[in-house]
C-alpha cells in the first residue's frame, strides 16, 4: 500500500521529506551520480509511456491500471458520501428526493459523464448512500433514481434513525472494499460544499496526519427521554456533558482508520443515541489524531469556506431544497478555490487538541496553591478538597 502523501493535487509537492534528506541527496558521490543519469538514459524512453501523472488533472480512463493500489482498489484523493434517505413525507424537511434534485443541480455531478470526469481528474467519487426501505413505493422510486443517475452507493441495512451509526459503518466499509481513499466525506444532503476546495484541503489535512476533522463540539447529555437527544447510557459517559466531537452534519476520517474501523469483529463498537457521539467515541479508542476545522461549518460563502449550512439553528440547511440554488447562485459561493497565493485559507480552531494545559484551570492551580501555603503558614490543617477536585472558577 502506498503512503498516505503519495497522492496529492497537481502541482502540490508533499511535505514529508525535510531539507536535510535533500542536502544529503546533493552530497553523492559523483561515480554514483553518473551511475543513475546512466540508468536513467538507458531506460527514458521505455518508461515513458507508463509513468503515472504527478496529480490527476492528466489522468484518462487508460490511466485506471495505474492509480490502483496493490490490492486492486482504486486511489483517490477522497470519497464523498451524501447521506440521504427515502421520501416518506412531502414536506420540506423530509423530502429528500427534492434534496437530491438540488444537490444535483448545484455542487453535485448531474451526469455520469460528469461524476466520471470528476474521479478521472480529481480522484473524487461521490454517491448518495442509502440503505433500503420496506416501503415498495419508496424503493421503486430510489430504484428509478439510481438507474436514471448512476450516483447511489446502497447499503444492505433497512433506513432508521436508530440505525444512522451502524449505517456509518457499513458506509466505511463498502468504501475501503472499492477505494483506497486518502479521506473519506460523510456529508448530508443539507450542506452545500464546495468540491473544487476539497482536493486542497486533503493537502493540509494530510500535512498534519489528521484523521478526524470536523467542527469539534461537546455538548450536554440528555438524560430523560423527554428530550429530543435523550441517550439512554448516560451513566457510562459520566458528567453532564460529553467528550469533545464532530458536529454530524459533515465530518472527515481518514482512509487509516477508516480501514481500522471497518476491519473490527461485527457488533464489538458500542452505539450511543447520536451519530455524532458514537463516531467520535470510536475515534477515542483508535488515537486518531483530531482537527477542528471551522471551514467545515461556515454560515455562509467566504474565501475559506468547505461547508455551509446553518449551524447552529438547524443542523443542516434549513429548507435545503430552497437554499441550495440560492447559495450556488451567489457569486460569493463562486470565488476561487484558493487565494491569490495558491493557498486555501485556514481559520482558528476553536478547540486547540495540542494545547497541553487549560490556562483558567493553571490560575486556579496558582491560586490554590497560595492559599496552601498561607493555610500552613498560619497551623491550619489542610481540607479533604484539594486539587483533583478542583474546579476553575
Amino acid at each position: 500500500m502506498l503512503p498516505r502523501h503519495t497522492i496529492l493535487p497537481a502541482g502540490r509537492p508533499s511535505h514529508k521529506f525535510g531539507f536535510g534528506r535533500r542536502l544529503a541527496a546533493r552530497q553523492l558521490a559523483p561515480l554514483a551520480l553518473g551511475i543513475a543519469l546512466g540508468w536513467i538514459l538507458s531506460t527514458l524512453t521505455a518508461m515513458h509511456s507508463s509513468v503515472p501523472a504527478t496529480g490527476f488533472d492528466d489522468r484518462t480512463a487508460s490511466d485506471s491500471a495505474l492509480s490502483r493500489s496493490e490490492d486492486g482498489r482504486k486511489q483517490l484523493v477522497a470519497f464523498v458520501g451524501v447521506q440521504t434517505g427515502f421520501t416518506m413525507d412531502k414536506r420540506p424537511k423530509y423530502n429528500y428526493e427534492a434534496r437530491r434534485l438540488a444537490l444535483r443541480a448545484t455542487w453535485v455531478p448531474g451526469t455520469r459523464q460528469e461524476l466520471d470526469r470528476l474521479e478521472q481528474e480529481q480522484g473524487i467519487v461521490v454517491r448518495f448512500v442509502i440503505g433500503h426501505s420496506t416501503d415498495a413505493a419508496a424503493e421503486a422510486a430510489v430504484a428509478a433514481e439510481e438507474a436514471a443517475h448512476g450516483d447511489f452507493l446502497r447499503l444492505n441495512l433497512t433506513e432508521s434513525y436508530d440505525g444512522l451509526p451502524t449505517k456509518t459503518l457499513m458506509f466505511l466499509q463498502a468504501v475501503m472494499a472499492q477505494y483506497n481513499p486518502q479521506y473519506i466525506v460523510k456529508v448530508d444532503d443539507d450542506v452545500y460544499l464546495r468540491l473544487d476546495r476539497l482536493p486542497h484541503a486533503v493537502a493540509q489535512w494530510q500535512d498534519i496526519d489528521a484523521d478526524y476533522i470536523g467542527c469539534m463540539k461537546t455538548g450536554q447529555i440528555m438524560k430523560s427521554p423527554r428530550y429530543r437527544w435523550f441517550e439512554p447510557q448516560f451513566t457510562l459517559l459520566g458528567g453532564g456533558s460529553y467528550f469533545t466531537h464532530a458536529w454530524g452534519s459533515i465530518y472527515v476520517l481518514s482512509g487509516r482508520v477508516a480501514a481500522d474501523l471497518g476491519a473490527l469483529r461485527g457488533g464489538s463498537l458500542r452505539h450511543f443515541a447520536n451519530e455524532d457521539v458514537t463516531i467520535g467515541s470510536w475515534l477515542l479508542a483508535f488515537n486518531a489524531t483530531h482537527y477542528d476545522d471551522r471551514r467545515l461549518c461556515a454560515v455562509n460563502c467566504t474565501a475559506a469556506s468547505i461547508a455551509v449550512y446553518d449551524i447552529p439553528v438547524c443542523a443542516g440547511l434549513c429548507d435545503a431544497a430552497v437554499q441550495l440554488p440560492q447559495l450556488h447562485a451567489s457569486p460569493a459561493c463562486h470565488l476561487p478555490a484558493t487565494s491569490p497565493t495558491g493557498g486555501l485559507p485556514l481559520l482558528p480552531p476553536i478547540f486547540n487538541f495540542q494545547q497541553r494545559s487549560d490556562p483558567a484551570w493553571d490560575v486556579e492551580a496558582v491560586r490554590q496553591l497560595r492559599a496552601k501555603r498561607e493555610r500552613t503558614a498560619r497551623g491550619i490543617k489542610p481540607s479533604h478538597i484539594e486539587y483533583d477536585t478542583a474546579q476553575p472558577h
